[in-house]
């Protein structure tokens, strides 16, 4: 619920003026937001995820964050015409789907599909899942030398289904992320799409020349 001026000037001991120079200065900082005719409210702290090779899940699993990641699913299937083309083979060969549901503070932001080539996938479990990357697990687990990848960023309106997985209106902003992973001799071993509440998170690039 939000608190009035009065309340927090009383509180704190100072004017009404000093109370709304205070928090409008909050509110262009982006800490807070109004809501005409309901109040001003605390903005939901975003995830700052860096982008690199293998810390997607670096700030995932910082306790004090509250962070979680769920396995919505793990198994085996048939790749479609998109994916085959992704991971480079044939439609409706093998491959391993895994989806990761990623909360903060047990809301949704962020839905994680991705497929791997089956051949290089073979002890993969949940767990693996939520305590670490990906990419770590293809690494250290299967020994497959992954050197490079190919990420794409789009941004956009929710469409139905985005807005059905991940609970937010139709027309609300999401980030749409599209990646591949290849080894050393450029064989595509991990692709997929994350879609994320563009209200939750934000990216941090390190750009060097």
């Amino acid at each position: 619920m939000p608190l009035s001026d009065a309340y927090l000037a009383d509180h704190f001991g100072v004017s009404r003026i000093t109370v709304r120079r205070a928090v409008n200065e909050l509110v262009h900082a982006g800490v807070l937001y109004r809501i005409r005719g309901l109040g001003t409210f605390v903005r939901p702290r975003k995830l700052k995820e860096k982008l690199t090779l293998n810390s997607f899940l670096d700030a995932w699993t910082r306790k004090s964050e509250r962070f979680d990641v769920r396995v919505g699913a793990l198994e085996r299937i048939a790749a479609d015409a998109e994916v085959a083309e992704r991971l480079g083979v044939q439609e409706g060969e093998e491959v391993v789907y895994v989806r990761r549901l990623r909360y903060q503070k047990n809301t949704l932001v962020a839905v994680d599909d991705r497929y791997l080539r089956a051949d290089y996938c073979r002890r993969l479990t949940r767990q693996d899942i939520v305590t670490a990357s990906l990419v770590d697990y293809l690494r250290n687990r299967e020994k497959i030398d992954l050197t490079h990848g190919e990420m794409e960023i789009e941004a956009r309106c929710a469409e139905q289904a985005d807005a059905a997985m991940l609970g937010i209106k139709r027309g609300q902003a999401v980030l749409i992320r599209r990646l591949i992973f290849f080894t050393k001799k450029g064989k595509p071993a991990l692709a997929g799409t994350s879609t994320y509440r563009a209200d939750r998170v934000s990216y941090r690039l390190t750009i060097s020349g």
